[in-house]
C-alpha cells in the first residue's frame, strides 16, 4: 500500500538533501539522500532504503526524489 503524502518541504539542498513532509492521515514523513542511500521514515520508523549514488554523493533534486520513492508514495 502507498502512502499519500499531503505536503513536503525540503530544508536542505546540500549534503545530506532533506524533506519532511506529512501524509493526508497526519503521519510524519522524513526523506533523507546521504551517501549515495535514500531513506525514507514514517512516523519514525525506515520504510524505505535504495542505493541510488556513489558513495560520496549526497544531493538529489525534488524530481528525482519523487521518481524514486514512486513504489511506496503517492505524490498528490
Amino acid at each position: 500500500m502507498k502512502i499519500n503524502v499531503e505536503n513536503i518541504t525540503r530544508y536542505s539542498s546540500g549534503c545530506p538533501t532533506q524533506w519532511d513532509g506529512e501524509t493526508t492521515n497526519g503521519g510524519k514523513l522524513y526523506i533523507r539522500y546521504r551517501w549515495g542511500c535514500l531513506t525514507v521514515d514514517l512516523n519514525d520508523k525506515e520504510i524505505f532504503n535504495s542505493k541510488v549514488g556513489d558513495e560520496f554523493d549526497g544531493v538529489m533534486s525534488d524530481e528525482d526524489m519523487k521518481k524514486v520513492t514512486g513504489s511506496v508514495i503517492n505524490w498528490i
